[in-house]
């Protein structure tokens, strides 16, 4: 399993994220931020925290060792892998009204059937994390999606939730169970990959992603190349696809 996990993450160096919010004009209300507040259980570094409170409050998910290969295959300089956060209405399940649900609608009607296409043209692969009520709400991506036999869908979520404001641990991994077991039913095949949704990577998400068996997240900014991730200067074994996040808003 370390292997294939490092064979995996030695492919990626930088995964750049659309965020398949919809579309935004003068008439409708643009979807909200998937960014969310600091969760309430976190402390917060003041000008009175000491240095291991301040070590502490860091501490839980730091770049570890770097696993970018010496050569990548063919000769090529670098390596890029794109990646979609397929949120649509769940984006705005705050405010579950027809004009901004109908904003996060566009993503799954007219984006997801859009950036298919470009990726075909270019014979790009892609993931696509897709919150497990998403994929309920329009089923009909997931054939779409996986009849390319090029790209592969990940989780993110049961409901887009921000797994930090959760406040349970027992939920938070249960929700997470709910979301592997609901996206193994609708691809099948168990998801090799995890994003947190909403930015939401808590202080023990990463020890449920390290428990669930993932292959990877994919949650993370801190470098432009795939590490292990350090958990309190303990290596984890969890391997890191680091993201650089790209606004994929499509104006009419």
């Amino acid at each position: 399993m370390e292997s294939s996990r490092k064979r995996h993450a030695c492919a990626v160096p930088l995964v750049l994220i659309g965020l398949l919010t919809g579309c935004s004009s003068p008439s409708a209300q643009p979807a909200q931020s998937s960014r969310q507040p600091p969760a309430a259980a976190v402390n917060p570094i003041t000008v009175d925290s000491t240095e291991d409170q301040i070590r502490q409050a860091v501490g839980t998910a730091r770049v570890g060792r770097k696993l970018t290969p010496k050569t990548w295959p063919n000769g090529a300089r670098v390596a890029v892998c794109l990646s979609f956060d397929v949120d649509n209405e769940l984006l705005q399940r705050a405010n579950p009204l027809p004009v901004p649900l109908s904003v996060g609608e566009y993503g799954a009607t007219t984006s997801v059937p859009r950036i298919l296409d470009l990726l075909d043209r270019h014979q790009v692969p892609a993931t696509f994390f897709i919150p497990a009520m998403g994929i309920m709400l329009h089923p009909e991506m997931v054939p779409a999606i996986l009849a390319r036999r090029r790209h592969e869908i990940g989780v993110h979520g049961w409901v887009h939730e921000f797994w930090p404001g959760i406040g349970d641990a027992a939920k938070e991994q249960r929700l997470l169970a709910q979301s592997i077991e609901y996206l193994t039913k609708a691809t099948g095949k168990r998801p090799a990959g995890v994003r947190a949704p909403s930015s939401g990577f808590g202080p023990q998400t990463l020890d449920l992603i390290r428990k669930a068996g993932f292959l990877y997240d994919s949650s993370l900014l801190a470098a432009d190349e795939p590490y292990e991730i350090v958990s309190n200067g303990q290596p984890s074994g969890v391997i890191e696809l680091p993201i650089s996040e790209v606004a994929a808003s499509m104006k009419r």
